[in-house]
């Protein structure tokens, strides 16, 4: 009986490492993203989408045919863009100032998938996959442009240092954030031999803030990507 399930469970082992097919490849594509902030439950709408890139490599090993595993090493340009009427409430500008900012972040995100693929044609496969995903941003800066009156002033600081220089003056860096994230991710998309192209979505579970607010608490910043991908495997 024993030697039974011995031969069986070694049989499926040559099964799958005969099936089993490693390769590599390079990435990249186009991505839409944004920030959430909330404080205390209540929705912040300061942020709107902004287009950025991706590029960066990527390696699968497939178990079988239809199941495998798949991994990144991808930079990653993102962030956000101001409403600058709502961005504005609140802060003392006058009426007549107009408001535009945006927020723009550099990081390295490595995710690791669970992979299936179907066959749909000759040479042709539609894949499924989804996981999780470690980021570390080693640059984030917030800009912003006041215009009124035929004048305009541009400013820039960091969103990892907690006191910057704005105007000469010290002032608390209210928007504050974490250089490390993570979360969950998944993609879909259509193989062609060493081709493919992909749809995926990255959603941050973390809280990214690093301020906390007296009296009222530590606000809460998400960010979302959507991104559209093409890559070759080698």
């Amino acid at each position: 009986m024993k030697k039974g399930i011995a031969t069986v469970l070694l049989m499926m082992l040559v099964i799958t490492t005969s099936h089993a097919q490693f390769r590599f490849g390079a990435k990249g594509g186009a991505n839409l993203s944004t920030l959430d902030m909330t404080i205390q439950s209540v929705e912040v709408e300061i942020y709107k989408p902004r287009i950025g890139f991706h590029a960066g490599l990527m390696a699968e090993y497939m178990f079988s045919q239809h199941f495998g595993l798949q991994t990144e090493l991808m930079f990653v340009n993102s962030g956000a863009n101001f409403d600058g009427d709502k961005y504005k409430e609140g802060t003392g500008f006058a009426d007549e100032v107009i408001l535009e900012g945006y927020v723009n972040m550099n990081t390295f995100q490595m995710p690791l998938y669970l992979k299936t693929k179907f066959n749909l044609a000759n040479n042709m496969k539609l894949y499924l996959m989804g996981g999780g995903f470690a980021s570390y941003s080693p640059e984030a800066n917030q800009h912003l442009k006041l215009s009124g009156a035929g004048e305009s002033l541009k400013l820039k600081w960091s969103l990892f240092e907690h006191q910057v220089q704005i105007m000469g003056d010290e002032e608390d860096n209210v928007y504050a954030q974490h250089r490390f994230s993570s979360g969950v991710a998944v993609e879909g998309g259509i193989e062609i031999n060493q081709f493919m192209v992909g749809v995926g979505f990255r959603q941050v579970l973390n809280n990214m803030s690093a301020v906390h607010f007296m009296g009222i608490g530590e606000p809460t910043v998400k960010m979302w990507t959507a991104n559209l991908s093409v890559g070759y495997y080698f």
